[in-house]
């Protein structure tokens, strides 16, 4: 079983990541305004998690169907922000061709997977969901302000807030990044891949889009190589659809 189908169903998850709900509140209107569709387009948050940007991208015109691997993250969706969401697997998407005006995929959820091949395909079912036009927005931590991060503090466990202990250190060649967590008595390890500006740039273009711009933040400030966020907003490659 791959980390992420396990970590994601784990009750203790919603504790590790609890300040995600507060920094939806900036996050979303951040995101939503990156996104630069028009109001009643059709978004894909792909994975859309419990749904906790799902009311700032409704309340900016969106309709918003959300998909993500996790059954207990799907089904706290439902309870605490209902609306359409489906449970699926990102490398095979379970929607029809040219579906979406856009699609969110936010803070660093491509990487996920072992090899580049399953990341590619990631972005390609993307793109194949997306309208000629439509936008996709790819939101990454910023892989050089991370890496500084993880120097500061790897191979060590150190406590979390209180809540819990991590452990971060990189894979032997750098470019993944391995995170070890004890909540509660239960064990979690995270394993990412971590692109470079290049490599994410690549791979976009790749899949058929076009960068249109990036971001250094959800706010739209100047993307940098040393920004805490690399937020990509791609256009599908042909004609808009009238």
């Amino acid at each position: 079983m791959d980390w992420f189908e396990r970590d994601f169903d784990l009750p203790a998850y919603f504790e590790i990541y609890e300040d995600k709900e507060a920094e939806a509140a900036l996050e979303g209107p951040g995101l939503a305004g990156l996104l630069q569709l028009a109001p009643g387009a059709l978004l894909l948050d792909l994975p859309c998690g419990w749904g906790r940007l799902r009311p700032a991208l409704e309340a900016a015109g969106y309709r918003v169907l959300g998909g993500d691997l996790s059954a207990m993250n799907l089904a706290r969706h439902q309870r605490e922000f209902p609306g359409p969401c489906v449970r699926l697997d990102l490398r095979r998407l379970p929607f029809r061709d040219q579906c979406a005006d856009g699609v969110l995929c936010a803070y660093t959820s491509w990487g996920y997977f072992a090899t580049p091949e399953e990341n590619q395909l990631q972005l390609q079912e993307f793109v194949r969901v997306l309208k000629p036009g439509g936008s996709l927005v790819l939101d990454l931590v910023g892989r050089n302000r991370c890496l500084r991060t993880v120097e500061q503090v790897q191979n060590r466990w150190y406590q979390v807030g209180g809540l819990y202990l991590e452990r971060v250190r990189l894979d032997p060649d750098g470019r993944r990044v391995l995170t070890e967590r004890i909540c509660r008595g239960t064990r979690f390890r995270h394993d990412i891949w971590i692109p470079t500006d290049p490599e994410a740039r690549a791979a976009l273009g790749a899949a058929g889009l076009d960068l249109d711009q990036a971001f250094g933040d959800v706010a739209g400030g100047p993307w940098s190589v040393d920004a805490e966020r690399w937020i990509y907003r791609a256009v599908k490659l042909g004609a808009a659809q009238k």
